[in-house]
């Protein structure tokens, strides 16, 4: 294992982006008019995911601030290859994880920073986003708000011990020194998140366990808070119904990890199975509740808990049947690299 390289102390602002030129003015002046920690360098570090509008021109021509304004591209599609792409090229220590519909609050540095220099193990500390509406919100937004990046998400502040918990990621500061010790063995994430079509939306906690394996804590602050706008296309029934079909999706790889920590804690041995046995339960779930079925057709019940799940089991049924075999070659490999970095990291804390 390569040991990670120290950073300059600082902080770099990490933004996907993508066809966003009628959203990046507002969440680029939010990011003008922050509070700045005294005596610390920081950055913007958009990260062009291919866009075909004039997102990157609009944003060079607001951007007015001493801090630099550096524009990266990124070609694999999806916002979880442009995340990674900027948390690899970040310049800084720290490392502000802003979505381009993100508008921090004026004290977000001032406490980001406070709160990582307070908390040496932390990988990680998570805000409270607060939505902004374009339209009056559908009846079900607020029963899964958190599905949409808003919400309180502890009951607590400071270190969260639940290793069952994880957070949206938007709106938090990320310690570069644990990314980068990640990184050096060897991480490529499975769960990219977000492209074309595709709504997977597992990145942030395909990240969150991992760095959790290898040592490192997260923590929660309710007052390290955000704005995300909620445009009005993202409050549609199709919208919604797509992105719980995106969340059942995204379970099927999420479940290898929680599977491999279960045997890790030594809470019960549960074999994976093979990649068939795993197809028919998922075909059971997706068909065990007929009424739920029945009532997803009807807009009434777009709210209606069974609903969701319903498409959930749904669309982790679909990626199931999509992958196939390959599914058992994704585990096998992933095994064998956690059982490395686990040992690894065991023998380097001991």
């Amino acid at each position: 294992m390569i040991e990670p390289i120290k950073k300059q102390r600082g902080l770099t602002f990490v933004i996907a982006t993508y066809n966003a030129s009628w959203l990046i003015e507002e969440t680029l002046k939010h990011l003008m008019k922050m509070h700045i920690v005294p005596q610390l360098s920081w950055e913007v570090l958009l990260i062009d995911n291919n866009s075909t509008d004039d997102t990157i021109e609009r944003a060079k021509q607001i951007w007015q601030s001493d801090a630099e304004l550096r524009i990266i591209r990124e070609e694999q599609q999806g916002t979880g290859y442009a995340k990674f792409r900027g948390m690899q090229e970040a310049k800084y220590e720290y490392i502000g994880v802003v979505d381009q519909d993100n508008w921090v609050d004026e004290d977000w540095m001032l406490k980001a920073v406070e709160y990582l220099d307070i908390a040496p193990r932390a990988a990680c500390v998570f805000g409270k986003g607060t939505p902004v509406f374009e339209s009056t919100p559908p009846e079900w937004f607020e029963r899964y708000q958190q599905n949409f990046a808003v919400g309180s998400q502890h009951q607590t502040n400071g270190g969260v011990n639940d290793e069952d918990c994880f957070f949206y990621a938007a709106g938090s500061i990320l310690r570069k020194k644990a990314f980068d010790q990640l990184k050096s063995f060897g991480f490529k994430p499975i769960l990219h998140s977000r492209a074309g079509s595709n709504l997977l939306s597992g990145e942030d906690t395909e990240l969150q366990i991992l760095l959790r394996l290898i040592g490192w804590e997260l923590y929660y602050e309710e007052d390290l808070q955000f704005k995300h706008y909620m445009p009005a296309q993202r409050l549609t029934r199709q919208y919604f119904k797509k992105f719980r079909r995106g969340l059942g999706a995204t379970s099927v790889y999420l479940n290898i990890y929680r599977n491999y920590r279960k045997q890790r804690r030594n809470l019960r041995y549960e074999h994976y199975g093979t990649w068939q046995s795993l197809m028919w339960k998922s075909i059971r779930r997706a068909l065990g509740d007929p009424l739920a079925i029945a009532a997803s057709f009807l807009p009434h019940y777009t709210a209606n808990y069974r609903v969701a799940k319903f498409w959930s089991h749904e669309g982790e049924f679909m990626e199931r049947l999509r992958i196939g075999s390959e599914l058992q070659k994704t585990q096998e490999s992933l095994y064998k690299w956690l059982d490395t970095i686990t040992s690894s990291s065991i023998a380097k804390n001991s």
